[in-house]
């Protein structure tokens, strides 16, 4: 299959493009198309722009690069980047949404959307795992705008997938987890960071690379119109988290993370795989352990400076917002 990504620079789709690669598919970059750098907008980051081209735009670069499956994955990431650029997200999130779905339905094509298991009723699900059935109560603003996306795909889509990955973690690229920057402060000797977590609370973080190949493996198959939680079922502390990380790299966090426990919207959140492994019967998932070291070993190696996981919290301390007021209070 010849397969786009939109967003395709991001954390998940650079990792998803050498994925659709390793399994025999071929990556068709929007970015670098000559169609799309003659009739298309683009973003300032350099990727093709989702909601100032429109639909038939889209259409027209879909049908010169002859794709039968787009990856929708731009998208404004994380409940700081959304209060900090509330229209963009809005556009991207929501607008973008709606004309590539329009533009994957002209022609023909496999929308994939990438969603997020943040749209669930965490408080209802301290004590148990959520599923593809559990309660829909998104909290947050970016919560709120990838549900509106996801439910523009499922309601308006003629072929379809929606996968929603838990906590997706990795190396360079990573903007979000609580591994990704805890690894980015240890190697840049950072003293001081702000982790919106309880660190009693529970977390099941997946490796970006497991979440990648469970997506083309949903690709790969004849299911369709489906949607998907995909996690690594492995559950463990903040703390326990925090422990490994300090084994790994042989550094001591303690009084380095500033933790604001009321700001943990999630809470506990676990989430059950089992409905994927049903329709799949595999699920591929690296120890948490292992990811964590090679997540170390790209971030502590990192000679690009662009990249900086602390970056919006730091530009929030700049900009004098208190990041807290966009969390939930429990």
């Amino acid at each position: 299959m010849r397969i786009g990504i939109t967003g395709e620079k991001g954390f998940i789709a650079t990792n998803l493009a050498n994925e659709i690669i390793r399994q025999g598919h071929e990556f068709v970059s929007l970015d670098d198309s000559g169609f799309a750098k003659r009739c298309m907008r683009y973003t300032g980051s350099g990727e093709v722009c989702v909601y100032s081209n429109s639909a038939e735009k889209w259409a027209s670069l879909f049908r010169v690069l002859s794709l039968n499956c787009i990856v929708h994955n731009a998208a404004v990431v994380g409940t700081d980047v959304v209060a900090l650029n509330p229209q963009e997200s809005i556009n991207t999130n929501i607008l973008g949404t709606k004309i590539i779905t329009q533009a994957a339905n002209e022609c023909n094509i496999l929308n994939v959307y990438t969603g997020t298991t943040v749209i669930y009723d965490t408080y209802a699900y301290q004590e148990s795992d959520i599923d593809e059935k559990s309660r829909i109560f998104p909290r947050t603003d970016y919560a709120i705008q990838k549900y509106a996306g996801e439910m523009i795909v499922r309601n308006n889509s003629k072929n379809w997938l929606v996968m929603r990955p838990l906590f997706a973690y990795g190396g360079i690229g990573d903007m979000n987890s609580l591994i990704s920057k805890s690894l980015y402060a240890i190697a840049n000797n950072i003293k001081n960071i702000d982790m919106f977590l309880n660190p009693v609370k529970i977390k099941d973080y997946m490796h970006v690379e497991d979440f990648c190949y469970s997506v083309i493996q949903a690709i790969n198959s004849n299911i369709r119109n489906e949607h998907f939680n995909v996690s690594a079922q492995s559950p463990r502390s903040t703390l326990e988290i925090i422990n490994l990380i300090e084994e790994i790299t042989g550094s001591n966090l303690e009084g380095i993370i500033k933790w604001h426990p009321r700001t943990d919207y999630l809470g506990n959140h676990r989430l059950s795989n089992e409905k994927f492994i049903k329709h799949f019967k595999y699920s591929k998932v690296k120890f948490l352990k292992e990811g964590i070291k090679k997540s170390w070993e790209e971030i502590k190696n990192n000679l690009d400076k662009s990249y900086n996981p602390l970056k919006y919290v730091d530009e929030a301390k700049e900009k004098d917002i208190d990041l807290t007021k966009f969390f939930p209070k429990d």
